[in-house]
């Protein structure tokens, strides 16, 4: 049961708030116009400026702390995470972008499942969420993580969801990784193909294509296998 509370409702879709979203909207805005500015001066066209920014990533290890860091805080941030593979996959190549999603995917995944946790608050979508996938988390909580991120459900509500519902820390971890695989190696083999060193823009590789679509459909089958599965009793 959802108890009623006359608190304003503080849900995952409300991260951006009028004063937050601006602050956010500025900062960015900030960081678009001097990227601008260096190119200008430079006299660097879009490609030239996105050439240097993967080199600069990939000739110093600092590049991998900042994408982590940037990812750990992309449900403050607005940044797409599907936008982060990409970008991990064009800088570090297929090993490093990999394993650099997944850490910056699972600490931005414990941000919003702590404030979560710290919530009393099911209103709204969140409340319709909670009522059609809190059962199968709380009664199997692992495999739950892992179907939720195989269907590719809204990534923060689904996390803030999981810490509202008081799931351990380790199941959600381990689902979130596991849930998350299939689809940040999709993407990051997507970017890496884009940003092949050498800086050649070629396009997609087709055979990058075919993996990505396969791993996506797998990921479909495999989350409503599993949701059946959980859906049976005992």
């Amino acid at each position: 049961m959802v108890e009623e509370r006359r608190e304003a409702p503080l849900g995952p879709c409300r991260l951006g708030a009028p004063p937050r979203l601006l602050l956010v909207l500025g900062t960015w805005g900030l960081v678009i116009a001097a990227l601008q500015l260096y190119a200008w001066r430079e006299m660097l066209t879009l490609g030239d400026l996105v050439q240097q920014l993967v080199l600069a990533c990939r000739s110093s290890p600092a590049g991998t702390v900042l994408f982590v860091s940037v990812a750990a805080l992309s449900p403050l941030l607005l940044v797409p995470a599907a936008l982060l593979g990409g970008l991990a996959g064009a800088c570090f190549g297929p090993e490093l972008g990999i394993f650099s999603t997944l850490v910056g995917c699972n600490l931005s995944a414990l941000l919003t499942y702590s404030l979560g946790r710290l919530s009393r608050q099911e209103q709204g979508a969140l409340a319709q969420l909670c009522a059609r996938y809190g059962p199968m988390l709380q009664r199997r909580p692992l495999v739950g993580i892992v179907v939720l991120r195989l269907s590719f459900l809204p990534y923060d509500p689904i996390n803030y969801l999981v810490g509202l519902l008081h799931v351990r820390p380790w199941p959600f971890l381990l689902g979130n990784t596991l849930g998350s695989l299939p689809g940040v190696v999709a993407i990051v083999l997507a970017g890496s193909a884009l940003g092949a060193p050498g800086g050649e823009a070629g396009g997609l590789n087709p055979a990058i294509l075919v993996v990505a679509l396969v791993l996506m459909i797998t990921s479909a089958a495999l989350a409503l296998v599993l949701r059946r599965r959980s859906d049976r009793p005992g």
